[in-house]
């Protein structure tokens, strides 16, 4: 983890509570419209001192293994438990936190919160300790393995991309369990997901949740009033840049997840740059559409840029209503064939005519369609087959067969269909049992085809 950064206001306000305020890390500022210069001034501050965990646990069962990271809410050091005889975690307040009260108790409600939340995919806390120092420190669960930006910065394939939807899926899972407490993440970002060995993904770092109704009652910090800016700026909910704190929800964590799958689409996150800069942009949230980013490792799926834009509208209303809807349009993309582009063919087109090389199949999607084959007795007229419509496949027999396209399709009015390209069929083929008996299938059925035309051209 890096150090803090502060940022200078024009009011000469100063920095109320916040770990990492640039790139992609966290701040919690007062906002107050026009206040903040336009140039950013970084200034670290001096290297504070190791703490071991002597400092903040006398008399423990525990053995320093030494620091893990460090960062603006204290550091993590790797324990082992001598009695239990396992490795742990333990999240310790430096001294310099522990003498700013509004620090001091952050840290203590982030212990609270994630203890509240009781979650295969929350990282558990063992317990939580104040010495007589008034130095707060606890313990939890060693997670093995890594952070979902070094997965994504890894990914090279479609099944990669797969994985990271999954962990996505496990992610919106971690906070519908949240949001039905009261509690609301408001710093989802790659960095925070961690992802173990075996496939475990863990949401962490609640340190800037808000929480609301009944479960109020196991933090002690003021509620906060409109007019902070807390998250991380780059993966920001609009709301959340106004500072509007009353108009945050779930909604803005689906807002979160949808900025986790832009990075995951495009390499960057929605608003790359120094915060400052991008403000305003975050603030009405202006994202570039992720085909048009083109730092990705693969060309983004078009429906999987449609999820992830539709979570980040900067309307919370035209967002998925919930973190169970947004897992639910992902499973529903990783069910069907969303990885194919939509295409758009006005009345009257034809989508493929007959005679022609086949190199795509077509499932539609809206409108309808028919088929039409050439009369063999009269080649100026033609026989219409039948009539498709939404959910309908067409096109897919002459790229299993391997033979030329048996039939024209037309748009009687507009039809949107998704474009299946032959190398995506012929790998069904070559690499399941499946694919081998849907090309048996349409070896039979071109040869009935045949047969029929024939006899319809002998019968003349």
């Amino acid at each position: 983890m890096r150090e803090d950064t502060l940022i200078p206001l024009l009011s000469g306000i100063p920095l109320l509570s916040g770990s990492h305020l640039m790139g992609e890390e966290s701040v919690a500022i007062p906002w107050f419209e026009g206040a903040l210069e336009e140039e950013v001034t970084s200034a670290s501050p001096p290297p504070l001192p190791p703490a071991s965990a002597s400092e903040v646990r006398s008399n423990s069962p525990f053995r320093d293994e030494g620091e893990i990271a460090r960062g603006g809410m204290g550091a993590i050091r790797r324990l082992y438990d001598e009695q239990l005889r396992r490795r742990v975690a333990l999240k310790a307040m430096t001294p310099e936190l522990a003498s700013d009260a509004a620090s001091a108790q952050r840290f203590l409600d982030e212990a609270r919160i994630t203890g509240l939340l009781d979650h295969p995919n929350i990282v558990p806390i063992h317990d939580l300790v104040v010495d007589d120092k008034g130095l707060a420190s606890y313990t939890m669960k060693l997670v093995k393995g890594q952070t979902l930006t070094e997965l994504i910065a890894a990914q090279k394939t479609h099944r990669d991309l797969e994985n990271i939807l999954e962990c996505l899926i496990k992610v919106c899972d971690a906070l519908s369990f949240a949001h039905g407490r009261g509690v609301i993440h408001r710093d989802l970002k790659p960095d925070n997901i961690m992802v173990g060995t075996h496939g475990q993904v863990y949401v962490m770092d609640w340190g800037l949740a808000l929480v609301q109704g009944e479960s109020r009652a196991i933090v002690d910090g003021a509620p906060e009033p409109d007019g902070m800016v807390v998250g991380t700026v780059a993966y920001m909910s609009p709301e959340q840049a106004r500072g509007l704190v009353s108009k945050t929800d779930a909604r803005t964590d689906v807002f979160g997840v949808g900025a986790m799958l832009y990075k995951a689409l495009t390499g960057s996150p929605p608003y790359p740059g120094e915060p400052m800069q991008v403000l305003k942009r975050v603030q009405q949230a202006q994202v570039t559409p992720p085909e048009q980013v083109g730092n990705a490792a693969m060309k983004p799926p078009p429906h999987l840029s449609q999820v992830a834009m539709k979570a980040m509208a900067a309307n919370p209303d035209d967002r998925f209503q919930s973190a169970d809807e947004l897992a639910a349009a992902l499973r529903e993309f990783l069910r069907g064939g969303n990885w194919f582009p939509q295409q758009l063919f006005p009345a009257g087109s034809v989508i493929v005519k007959e005679g022609d090389a086949a190199d795509a199949a077509y499932i539609i999607t809206s409108g309808r369609c028919e088929t039409r084959q050439v009369d063999p007795g009269d080649p100026s007229r033609s026989h219409v087959l039948r009539v498709l419509g939404p959910g309908d496949v067409f096109g897919e027999t002459a790229i299993f067969a391997d033979a030329p396209r048996s039939a024209s399709v037309v748009a009687l009015e507009e039809v949107r269909a998704v474009v299946v390209e032959r190398a995506a069929i012929e790998n069904l083929t070559h690499s399941s049992w499946l694919g081998l008996f849907v090309k048996a299938l349409a070896d039979r059925f071109l040869q009935i085809d045949a047969e029929l035309a024939e006899a319809r051209k002998s019968s003349i």
